[in-house]
């Protein structure tokens, strides 16, 4: 008896099973679960909220990348001008939300190495879903109501994850749906005995998440969906309405994979369904579900190209939908103009000196002193994103492998790492420590002369002697260094520290000095307000 045919002899229980343990022992599917969740502990952290997402993010190259580019497309620098180059910016720009569940979308897409049409056509619909859900968050009133977005995100991962792992079972399972014999959902219970949805939550449950999510991303009751007081049951209401909405989006020309035309929402047939359904209970208006739906088209087709997705296109021969033609001739915008084969991107490979310097520092740190200047005149940030957003800047500009802000503790009589990123950046915070009181080495004479120091080498004898104990034990690698101490009225309050197990001897020149002392500035500025 071959494979196949014992396959198909399983009864649908045993499928469903067989298909959960294939998820459960898949090697990259528990670290997916892990982040996925680490991300949503993230963004329910209060105030912190924002520096640990961004040093999630730069903790892993490939979704920094991705978000850059993102807050580089056309669609979101309009307004900007300038190139973004750090993560702390691109959330700025982009909104908490939007990076959140674009990086939840990305982790997603990296995990698999599969390239089936219907695993994009599932995570389209994924991050359609949250775009739409995003939508009725920026109107709502509810505490935390961006959950509904990640809700919605995950509403179709059962369809993701059969996307991925079986395809056969995935085309199984959609074939009498496309052929108008059965809904989704009795095809499913006669496949492996159970909804699509149910199957998704039983992958949420391996994964740990919370149950908020679990339930909110699960099936509405049969009953008629009326307005509600309560915020979970908004959340599921929101999660299913996006989940429809985006079935609804998905049957437009960029996203399907069959023969369709180009939708104007506008159109009534298109959003009465929706209307009756959701309407009365999230209190729709039509205009502004069209309005919706034309920017979930535009939004969800950008981060498409940024991450790489490419739905195969519909037959160029489709005919589009008379009742929605309307001359287009006169209504060309901008964009459309643009030369843009493919997205300029920002994170191409740089050019580096063996230390890890890039060649183009200054251009860089000139980058980053514009971006900390339009984020201090919007005044729209707290200091620990303004300080955040300059380690970014070091970090990147300059090819440190550890960048901290250390401020001085008045009880404990210490200098203590607060803010960190790069390379094991946890543990050497925690080593990052030493006491504030007067001693002969390069921290305390750059303290109480107030001298940026920019070391090259920490090999030579006079360096070697000034570094102290504490650095030598914890610290033994570093082979070059920067110390910007922080001055406040006077009185040393802590310091930027960074620095790289290779030596770097090609120094700082003046121009990038002069870029590196203007954004410490700005900090002390704003410090002193």
């Amino acid at each position: 008896m071959n494979k196949a045919t014992a396959t198909q002899e399983l009864q649908p229980g045993q499928r469903r099973d067989q298909l959960l343990l294939k998820i459960s022992t898949d090697q990259r599917l528990p670290s997916l679960g892990i982040a996925i969740t680490e991300v949503i502990k993230i963004t329910s952290t209060g105030e912190e909220s924002v520096n640990k997402l961004a040093k999630f993010i730069l903790s892993d190259v490939g979704l920094t990348k991705d978000i850059l580019n993102l807050a580089n497309s056309v669609s979101y620098r309009k307004s900007q001008g300038t190139s973004v180059t750090t993560i702390s910016k691109a959330i700025f720009i982009l909104g908490f939300d939007v990076v959140k569940t674009s990086a939840l979308s990305m982790l997603m897409l990296e995990c698999f190495s599969e390239r089936y049409q219907s695993l994009y056509y599932e995570l389209t619909h994924s991050l359609c879903s949250s775009i739409v859900a995003r939508e009725c968050v920026n109107r709502s009133t509810y505490q935390d109501a961006e959950e509904a977005s990640i809700a919605a995100l995950f509403k179709n991962i059962g369809q993701v994850l059969m996307a991925a792992q079986d395809p056969k079972l995935y085309e199984e399972i959609m074939l009498p749906v496309k052929e108008g014999k059965e809904t989704v959902h009795q095809s499913a219970v006669k496949h492996i005995g159970c909804s699509l949805t149910h199957f998704g939550s039983l992958v949420l449950q391996q994964w740990k998440m919370p149950d908020s999510i679990i339930q909110a991303a699960g099936l509405l009751p049969l009953a008629d969906i009326k307005k509600t007081k309560h915020r979970s049951e908004w959340v599921k209401q929101v999660a299913a309405f996006s989940s429809d909405a985006s079935e609804i989006v998905m049957k437009n020309t960029q996203f399907m994979r069959e023969n369709s035309s180009e939708i104007n929402f506008e159109n009534e047939k298109y959003t009465k369904e929706l209307m009756l359904k959701y309407g009365p209970a999230l209190e729709l208006d039509a205009k502004i579900l069209a309005g919706w739906l034309s920017r979930a088209v535009i939004e969800t087709q950008e981060l498409m190209q940024r991450m790489g997705m490419r739905i195969e296109k519909a037959d160029a021969s489709a005919k589009p939908d008379e009742s929605d033609s309307k001359e287009k001739s006169d209504d060309i915008s901008l964009d459309d103009l643009m030369m843009s084969s493919e997205p300029t991107r920002v994170t191409e490979e740089i050019v580096r000196h063996p230390s890890g310097k890039p060649h183009n520092s200054r251009e860089l740190l000139l980058a980053g002193l514009m971006e900390m200047t339009q984020t201090i005149a919007s005044g729209k940030f707290q200091l620990n994103n303004l300080v955040l957003q300059l380690l970014e800047i070091l970090h990147g500009s300059l090819g440190f492998q550890f960048v901290t802000a250390s401020l001085k503790d008045a009880k404990t009589e210490r200098y203590s790492a607060r803010i960190s990123l790069g390379q094991d950046w946890h543990k050497k915070q925690t080593n990052f420590n030493f006491s504030s009181k007067d001693s002969v080495d390069l921290f305390h004479l750059a303290l109480k002369n107030n001298v940026d120091l920019m070391i090259g080498e920490t090999s030579s004898t006079k360096i070697h002697h000034l570094r102290p104990e504490w650095h030598l034990t914890h610290f033994p690698d570093v082979k070059s260094l920067m110390i910007l101490p922080l001055i406040v009225n006077g009185k040393p309050i802590g310091l930027i520290y960074a620095d790289r197990n290779c030596e770097a001897p090609e120094g700082v020149p003046p121009d990038e000095t002069s870029l590196i002392k203007a954004m410490k500035g700005q900090l002390i500025s704003v410090m002193t307000k």
